[in-house]
């Protein structure tokens, strides 16, 4: 008997939704801003303040034979209602009005003051709401009222970025052999395979960009045919198989792409395979890039009682080893080391971690020193490893830059001197 009342309630969810998908579309651009999101546990949730613009429609183009209504030119009313201009002292009292009006304004340009804040770059703006990134989706905040612009519902799980730089909103969801008879792609009806990655353009789902193995890549792409294929002669078993949440990871191609947007994609598995592809040239389907066999590993297996005690985080984020830097490193942690990874796949540095994280790893600069530093919180108490520099590196760098030069004045000099020696001299006697 509470059916009626039940569809009245899901019809109305449904509607506050479109309705407030539709206002994000307003705010297309920005919304791209603030990404990339993901939700998977409490401590993802975070606030974030922002500058939020409304999407600008571009110009028609003018059609010949066609007249455009175009009032940027249309002239000024001077007639406007109430007022009349055959008064003198009307007329009077009016500019005194206007020149009182324009100097106050001026003089509350000088005097109104406008807080900004720096999001470490060259240049400044002025944040005018706050955007909540939380297990619904995100919702951006005016700071001025207190309204909410905007609310975009997004599916849990998973990483919304534009990752192919098209300026439409996208989802890559990975799964393990944990819990994959009941993980959906996005947009459809279709069961995902254990250890594989499936991305999806639009909010709603438009289309399907790539499907993709992140287990035992190989250039023959064996991996990729059948249920669970058999490589280089060795069976794969995804049970108890955990894969963490896909990161992006931009990358300078020679374009200029939009923050947050465009770069490869970054997966990583609990036996410690990080996996990096990239969007295809037309933005469709994924290219293999690298794949990497590292340290991170980690197990949540349940106990023999069945209940799971202490459960470990893994790690995956990009930062950027020193401040106001572009360019990004990877770092993947599991339950006893975690690694730091090039862009190319190179491995930078390992560390050893002392006890199995509860969270993922926080990268700050705690230290003050312009070199982020790691913070690990575990069951037993948090730990903090500090960046440092190194300076026989600083030395040596410093010793062959001035070998160089020297090098260079002396190569120079020896071809003035043999330019110079290889001249006839002229004669100064007198005959």
């Amino acid at each position: 008997m509470f059916t009626p009342l039940i569809a009245v309630i899901l019809g109305r969810n449904l509607m506050c939704r479109i309705i407030w998908q539709y206002e994000c579309r307003q705010f297309r651009e920005s919304i791209l801003g603030v990404m990339p999101h993901h939700w998977d546990r409490r401590e993802d949730t975070f606030l974030q303040l922002a500058h939020f613009r409304k999407h600008k429609r571009k110009e028609l183009k003018k059609t010949q034979g066609k007249n455009v209504v175009n009032n940027v030119h249309k002239p000024v009313e001077h007639n406007p209602l109430g007022k009349d201009d055959t008064n003198r002292i009307s007329k009077v009292i009016g500019k005194a009005a206007d020149l009182a009006g324009s100097a106050k304004g001026k003089k509350s340009l000088h005097t109104v003051y406008i807080p900004t804040i720096t999001n470490y770059t060259q240049v400044w703006w002025v944040p005018n709401v706050v955007v909540a990134h939380e297990k619904e989706g995100i919702e951006a905040i005016h700071l001025a009222s207190g309204r909410t612009l905007c609310k975009l519902h997004l599916t849990e799980g998973g990483l919304h970025a534009d990752i192919n730089g098209d300026g439409v909103l996208d989802h890559v969801q990975v799964v393990g052999g944990n819990g994959a008879e009941q993980t959906v792609v996005s947009g459809s009806m279709e069961v995902m395979k254990p250890c594989w990655a499936v991305a999806t353009s639009g909010v709603p789902v438009r289309e399907q960009l790539f499907n993709v193995s992140i287990c035992h890549y190989n250039h023959l792409n064996l991996f990729h045919h059948g249920d669970f294929s058999r490589s280089f002669g060795r069976s794969f078993d995804p049970s108890g198989l955990e894969v963490a949440t896909p990161v992006l990871l931009q990358r300078d191609d020679g374009h200029k792409h939009r923050r947050g947007s465009h770069g490869d994609i970054i997966f990583l598995t609990s036996r410690g395979e990080v996996t990096s592809y990239t969007p295809g040239l037309l933005g469709h389907d994924a290219m293999w890039r690298w794949q990497l066999s590292t340290g991170a590993t980690w197990s949540n297996l349940p106990s023999p009682s069945g209940m799971m005690e202490n459960v470990v985080v893994p790690t995956l984020k990009t930062f950027s080893l020193r401040a106001y830097d572009q360019k990004q490193v990877i770092i993947a942690g599991g339950d006893q080391e975690a690694v730091v990874i090039s862009p190319d796949g190179s491995l930078l540095t390992s560390i050893d971690l002392p006890a199995p994280p509860t969270h993922a790893v926080i990268l700050e600069d705690f230290s003050g020193d312009g070199l982020t530093d790691i913070i690990l919180v575990t069951s037993g108490g948090v730990y903090g490893f500090v960046q440092t520099r190194q300076p026989g590196a600083l030395f040596f760098s410093t010793l062959v830059g001035f070998l160089i030069v020297v090098i260079g004045v002396i190569f120079v000099s020896l071809h003035l001197n043999s330019s110079n020696g290889g001249k006839p001299r002229s004669s100064t006697s007198h005959r």
